[in-house]
């Protein structure tokens, strides 16, 4: 004969008693326990490594990465390589901007000083074996020559101006002259006739006649004297233009040479900080 199989009911009632004992015991605690207060600490979360944020002050691109995480490295020790394509260029755009100021700069100042040479600055100089460089300065040089020579054929111009208005004042004197020597002439006339008419020698309409005469002679002899000073105050005119040729040069150049010593210094810094 078999065994006889034991029964699971015995086991399920006991451990279900022991669930609501349990449940009912905790219910119980926590409805007749009264809690005081709590324990409050402090806490710190900490990382498993201290990483520290590097940041390049220019940016560019990556082109070599020297260390690995993990690496210790010393301060000032270099961590990557950026590739050099692009500031190169920079540099080649900012030095080309820079090297034509420099030479605008020395043609400026022989404008200013009324040279006909131009002093470039040694750093440009250093430099004029490059043929841009070299293509610079004789830009520059060719400028200068080519406003000597305009600002030599507006003198020109000026001066042959002044020569044709001093022809004016000459004929206009020898005007006046002729006229003067008229009314001398026509005052002694007078007198003479006068003395005649006194003695009812001559008649008056003839005293009379040369009396009108002197009278348009010395008309004429204003209106030449207006003429020949408008005429010398034309001259005086044209001296005060040669004059302010130079003196506009000057004037213009020192303006220019201001500004541009701003935006030289700006270029120079921006050079240096990308060589």
């Amino acid at each position: 004969m078999s065994e006889p199989v034991p029964s699971a009911r015995g086991p399920l009632l006991l451990g279900a008693a022991a669930l609501v004992a349990l449940v009912g015991g905790f219910g119980l605690w926590s409805v007749t326990t009264e809690i005081a207060g709590a324990v409050v600490a402090g806490g710190q979360i900490e990382v498993e490594q201290n990483r520290q944020v590097v940041q390049h002050p220019d940016g560019g691109v990556v082109a070599e990465l020297l260390v690995k995480d993990g690496d210790t490295v010393a301060a000032g020790a270099p961590l990557i390589r950026l590739d050099g394509t692009l500031a190169r260029s920079e540099l080649a755009i900012v030095e080309g901007q820079f090297f034509e100021i420099l030479a605008r700069r020395g043609r400026l100042e022989a404008e200013r000083d009324g040279s006909a040479q131009i002093r470039f600055p040694d750093e440009l100089t250093a430099a004029s074996a490059r043929p841009e460089i070299e293509a610079l300065m004789t830009g520059q040089e060719t400028l200068l020559a080519a406003k000597y020579e305009t600002e030599a054929a507006e003198i020109d111009q000026l001066k042959r101006r002044r020569e044709q208005i001093a022809s004016q004042i000459a004929g206009i004197s020898a005007q006046r002259g002729a006229t003067e020597s008229q009314l001398a002439l026509i005052d002694k006339e007078l007198a003479d006739l006068g003395t005649l008419l006194d003695k009812g020698l001559t008649q008056a309409s003839r005293v009379l006649a040369l009396e009108r005469e002197k009278a348009r002679l010395a008309g004429t002899a204003g209106e030449l004297d207006a003429a020949r000073a408008e005429a010398e105050g034309k001259v005086t005119e044209i001296d005060l233009e040669i004059l302010k040729r130079g003196s506009t040069r000057r004037e213009e150049s020192n303006s220019e040479l201001r500004d541009l010593g701003y935006r030289e210094l700006e270029l120079a810094e921006r050079r240096r900080s990308l060589t």
